[in-house]
């Protein structure tokens, strides 16, 4: 600081400074002011012999020892203590309103806002208790509700088995209704083997387009002549080939390995080939091996005869599919019989 600067000393705050800004700013601050007023009070009181009134039972005493006993034994408890209010003789020089602490409620004040709290709390919690017990209660039921839900689907899970059961009893009392009244009279398939009476375009046919074809249509032709209730043989179940076979006039469904269906086919078959030695009397260039009917004799032969093992099961499989098409029972047929 410059050694000719002007010196700005407050006595009342003990505050010093050089600038007159922060002079300035001083004197604006609540502490100078109220101070300031503190100041000119003790005067007036020193002065003028004035009264001290206590704030918290407007009581008069003559000097501050006094104020501060009656404070010290009635209202200890009390904090802040207020600064203690002048009463004076004569108005006091005006100056800044000093800044006081709000007073403290007195004991009712504080008495009935427990009171309040305490009751409020108490709402607070029998609202929590009713909302846990609503809670509670909304959870039991809904439980129950699960609980009614998951019994009905129980009981809807059990029903189709039922109506399934009774559904698959009546199909087959229906189905042995129908094989056994109204096919009482079916031909027998050992009758329709006999029967077949094949002929020589059915030979040739054997011959142009291979056994499953050739011999499927010998089957087919005299199958579809048949009225449904005279027939020999009916397929109940597409998918597995399950087919039932009338023969010594009883109807007994074929095994797995469609052996009696296979028997079947080899016999019509059988019944084919034998029609050779007629289509070679009414061909009888067929004998030189040079013509061209010789060639086609000898792939009627074999188009007849088939396979061998396996690659022989193999047409016989495919036959029979063709044959389960054309004599797969109409369920509508069955039920409402």
């Amino acid at each position: 600081m410059p050694k000719d600067a002007e010196n700005y000393n407050c006595k009342v705050c003990s505050f010093e400074c050089s600038k007159l800004s922060n002079w300035n700013k001083h004197l604006s601050t609540g502490k100078h002011k109220k101070n300031v007023l503190i100041n000119q009070n003790q005067q007036l009181s020193t002065e003028n012999s004035d009264f001290i009134m206590c704030n918290e039972c407007n009581k008069h005493y003559k000097d501050r020892t006094g104020l501060w006993r009656h404070l010290k034994k009635f209202h200890k408890e009390t904090e802040p203590v207020p600064e203690p209010v002048l009463i004076q003789a004569a108005e006091p020089i005006q100056a800044a309103e000093p800044i006081q602490a709000p007073e403290p409620p007195n004991q009712q004040e504080q008495s009935n806002t427990l009171v309040l709290d305490t009751a409020t709390v108490l709402q607070i919690i029998k609202q929590n208790d009713d909302f846990k017990t609503l809670i509670i209660e909304q959870n039991q039921e809904f439980k129950a509700l699960l609980l009614e839900q998951q019994n009905k689907i129980i009981d809807l899970a059990g029903k189709p088995n039922t109506i399934n059961n009774t559904v698959n009893a009546n199909n087959t009392f229906n189905l042995q209704f129908f094989l056994n009244e109204t096919c009482k009279d079916a031909m027998n398939i050992s009758e329709f083997i006999e029967n077949l009476n094949i002929q020589l375009k059915e030979l040739e046919n054997v011959g142009n387009n291979g056994y499953v074809t050739g011999i499927s249509d010998i089957i087919l032709k005299r199958i579809k002549g048949l009225e449904v209730s005279k027939r020999p043989l009916h397929c109940t179940d597409m998918k597995r080939e399950t087919m039932y076979i009338r023969d010594e006039n009883e109807w007994n469904k074929d095994t797995e390995e469609k052996t009696k269906l296979k028997k079947f086919v080899e016999q019509v078959a059988s019944q084919n080939y034998k029609k050779i030695p007629e289509w070679c009397q009414q061909n009888p260039e067929c004998r030189d091996m040079y013509h061209e009917k010789y060639e086609y004799c000898m792939q009627m032969m074999r188009h007849s005869l088939g396979d061998l093992d396996e690659k022989q099961d193999k047409l016989y499989d495919k036959v029979i599919k063709n044959i389960a098409k054309q004599v797969t029972v109409d369920k509508n047929t069955i039920t409402n019989e």
